[in-house]
């Protein structure tokens, strides 16, 4: 990668195939030359160079300056040695090393604006500089100084005027059964979430400007789009979130000595209630079951059964969210009547001391084939299929659904086996803790209380009980 210098703002050139086309700007006029036959590039570029001005210096240094970076390719390269042979380049020995360290910390510090242009228009003034084949530039507009913060405001002001905010709609559970479909996470030994730092936030400038800046944001600005500098994730698989806890305390070692992790396991509607109530410098994440975004995108998806929602998101190394599968009706014979009957899968569940019809949402295939199987040995008077026709969708997509149509079907969420499993056990680990931990307790209280009365006994001075 080659960094263009400043001064190539108002200079672009597209070459193809048919013809060559360099267009050089200038701050009212706007120059363009066409040539269908060879031309000497070399010759061209030298008899047009372009030399800033006091002024043009100023505004650079104190107010904006727009930067390119783009592959290498010989024009820019002759164009480049050329500056420099005429003593026409901008940054030199030391000032150049000064230019990339402020670059760069305004880059990290989100200060830069970048922008990728892939479509050539002639007419369109934000032209990557240069465009050579397949090739493309980036261009950064660098604010400085003043003109950053009042671009800033500008922009905010805008979100807010245009409505880019989405404002998460509120879900109604009173038709799902929350406590079918558990989350897990990490939490620490005061049960708060653990939170990870945002890239961003890492390597953003720690200076006193810059927290009173992020400060003034968090306050002054609640409720406008601000960037996330916090991510909570929770879990589908609990394997998955038991990794992430290795991985917490294998990457803070000093922290989790002193400090326990412990396995949090919630509802899903937990998850809601963290976006509802959240700040909005902090986001949360639902990850999915990594295991079975696996094996559908490399098995199930290509199964005869299998019938995708027309909006979901996939393909041969790819699915967007948390899959999960719905036995679609289907129209059977049976045996006894000899009738087309329609058949629905229902999950029946005994809530309130009644039998409730539910709509089995699975969140594993192989689990929607169990109960697939076993329904089959109980309805053994329908000629049901070997496999069912399954709908597939992802988890977030069905909630957007549900929320906006008014269908007064009962929803449970049926996890795989293995989930349920490992709930059982660390529920049993954790009241073996639990009773550890307390009989660890009274015992340090009763061998204390027995130190003090001997002791008050022993001694000639009183204690304070």
């Amino acid at each position: 990668m080659t960094l263009m210098q400043a001064m190539f703002e108002s200079y672009y050139q597209y070459l193809n195939n048919e013809k060559t086309l360099i267009f050089i700007s200038k701050p009212n006029k706007n120059l363009y030359a066409s040539f269908s036959k060879p031309l000497n590039l070399n010759q061209y570029v030298e008899s047009k160079f372009i030399s800033r001005s006091l002024w043009n210096e100023f505004i650079n240094r104190y107010w904006q300056e727009t930067v390119f970076i783009s592959t290498t390719n010989i024009l820019s390269e002759n164009y480049i040695n050329r500056l420099k042979t005429n003593g026409l380049s901008i940054y030199k020995d030391n000032d150049y090393k000064h230019f990339l360290l402020n670059f760069s910390k305004d880059l990290i510090n989100g200060k830069i604006h970048v922008s990728l242009n892939e479509n050539i228009n002639i007419e369109d003034k934000s032209i990557p500089l240069i465009i050579h084949k397949n090739n493309k530039s980036i261009k950064y507009i660098w604010r400085k100084g003043i003109n950053w913060h009042i671009s800033c405001l500008y922009f905010k002001y805008l979100s807010v005027k245009n409505k880019y905010i989405k404002k998460i709609p509120l879900v109604d559970f009173s038709y799902l059964n929350v406590n079918s479909l558990p989350l897990f996470t990490v939490s620490n030994q005061n049960n708060k979430l653990i939170m990870a730092e945002s890239a961003n936030q890492i390597l953003i400038q720690r200076n006193l400007f810059q927290v009173l800046y992020n400060w003034y944001n968090i306050f002054s600005l609640k409720k406008i789009y601000l960037e996330k500098l916090y991510t909570g994730l929770l879990f589908i698989n609990p394997k998955d979130a038991l990794e992430y806890k290795d991985y917490i305390a294998y990457k803070y070692l000093q922290f989790s000595q002193n400090n326990s992790l412990k396995f949090f396991i919630g509802q899903f509607n937990l998850y809601y209630k963290l976006l509802y109530s959240s700040a909005r410098s902090r986001e949360f994440r639902l990850v999915p079951d990594l295991k079975e975004i696996s094996n559908f995108v490399y098995k199930y998806q290509y199964y005869k059964n299998i019938k995708l929602d027309k909006q979901q998101e996939y393909g041969k190394h790819h699915f967007q969210g948390q899959p999960i599968y719905i036995i679609e009706p289907l129209l059977i014979k049976n045996k006894n009547t000899n009738k087309q009957e329609q058949f629905n899968y229902f999950y029946p569940f005994k809530s309130n001391n009644k039998i409730i019809n539910y709509k089995a949402i699975f969140l594993n295939y192989e689990t929607a084939l169990m109960a697939w199987n076993k329904l089959k040995v109980e309805y053994s008077s329908y000629k049901l299929p070997k496999k069912p026709s399954i709908y597939v969708s992802n988890l977030e997509n069905f909630i957007k659904i549900y929320n906006q149509t008014n269908e007064n079907f009962h929803f449970i969420f049926i996890p795989s086996p293995e989930t349920y499993n490992f709930i059982k056990s660390q529920k049993q680990f954790q009241d073996k803790n639990y009773l550890k931990h307390m009989l660890i307790d009274k015992s340090l209280y009763i061998k204390s209380l027995c130190k003090r009365f001997i002791w008050s006994l022993t001694s000639r001075q009183p204690i304070n009980w």
